[in-house]
């Protein structure tokens, strides 16, 4: 099944979302960012902050403020990557989910800001 999405991280490696992933796993979930992949690329490439996820040592968690359409404008964009390791050493991306939220979630660990 062909991806909905190829990107690249703020670090450089690629991120990708199957479409079938997309459309069973977020927006089933989160119908609310069925035409936002762009605001995701966004996210992905140029984030506010990268957390580590407190439970998935190969998961980060991308966050974005500000770049949504109204009514959500004035929330944050949260989205999760899990990453593999190929032999190879090639590193990839696969986002598990992306969604609005007011807040950042408790418990996470900041591993990256962005300078002010």
């Amino acid at each position: 099944m062909p991806n909905i999405f190829n990107g690249k991280d703020k670090d450089g490696h690629t991120v990708v979302c199957s479409r079938d992933w997309w459309e069973k796993h977020i927006i089933s979930r989160h119908p609310e960012v069925v035409d936002w992949l762009a605001h995701i690329q966004t996210a992905i490439n140029d984030p506010y902050q990268v957390y580590q996820d407190r439970t998935n040592l190969n998961r980060k968690i991308y966050y974005r403020p500000f770049i949504l359409p109204a009514p959500f404008s004035t929330q944050y964009l949260r989205i999760a990557i899990q990453y593999k390791q190929k032999i190879s050493g090639q590193i990839t991306g696969f986002i598990v989910t992306a969604f609005p939220c007011s807040n950042i979630k408790e418990g996470d660990i900041l591993i990256w800001q962005r300078p002010l």
